[in-house]
């Protein structure tokens, strides 16, 4: 080897970048700091889920304003959807009464009432019942009212067949019921989507009146974590910048 090449190695030694390593003692500051900020974030987005106005909004299930008017109960400044109001509580108590009530669960047994002998019947009537009351409740929101308690009453009577039979039969029934509300929501999802769109606000939830207040905190929570946390070696980090 030449001295040439010595001077080039010597070269290369001293343009290569310094790797700097911090103690364990030295990371324990930027460590602490690092979970200090993704407990911060944590605790800024489960303030947002349980502020008063993301309950108001799940309790309502539509943004504030006149257009969604028709779709909930105004009571004060509270306002519920109309839909779960008056279609879930009459579900959910003839299924607890069925279930925890013996008399009643007998009585809903007997051959006389035979809705387990009528079932497809039935089914079929709770179709009928829901095409006929969406075309009705354009014209009316007290018959789409009645009609919306009427399927939760339904509902809850086809649950408790569903309750009363074998382990196959309600795995498929399940399924069914799983499939239909899915369908439902998404149905639900795009009409509200396309009012949206059609709205002068164009679907724009930080400029909508009817979001004011709830996309604040909803959405001021989207910035990514990773974007807060401090690299794990600052004085690498301010060469690799250079």
């Amino acid at each position: 080897m030449n001295a040439s090449d010595d001077n080039d190695l010597k070269t290369e030694d001293t343009t290569s970048p310094s790797i700097i390593e911090l103690t364990p003692h030295e990371l324990e500051p930027i460590s602490k700091k690092k979970e200090s900020k993704v407990l911060s974030t944590l605790r800024q987005i489960f303030r947002a889920l349980f502020s008063w106005e993301a309950i108001h909004l799940m309790l309502s299930h539509h943004p504030f304003c006149e257009v969604y008017d028709p779709h909930v109960f105004k009571i004060g400044k509270l306002r519920l959807c109309r839909g779960c109001f008056l279609s879930y509580p009459p579900l959910y108590a003839l299924v607890t009464i069925f279930i925890f009530w013996e008399a009643a669960r007998e009585f809903f047994l007997l051959e006389a009432i035979s809705i387990i002998d009528n079932l497809w019947w039935f089914v079929i009537g709770f179709g009928i019942l829901t095409f006929v009351a969406r075309w009705l409740g354009r014209f009316s929101i007290f018959i789409k009212d009645i009609a919306k308690f009427s399927r939760g009453t339904w509902t809850g009577l086809l649950v408790m067949v569903i309750i009363s039979q074998h382990w196959g039969f309600k795995l498929g029934a399940a399924l069914i019921v799983f499939g239909g509300m899915t369908y439902l929501s998404l149905h639900r999802g795009k009409d509200m989507e396309r009012t949206c769109n059609e709205c002068e606000w164009n679907a724009d939830f930080n400029a909508c009146p009817g979001w004011e207040g709830i996309s604040e905190k909803l959405f001021q929570t989207t910035t990514s974590i990773t974007e807060s946390i401090p690299p794990e070696n600052p004085e690498l980090e301010k060469q690799d910048t250079k």
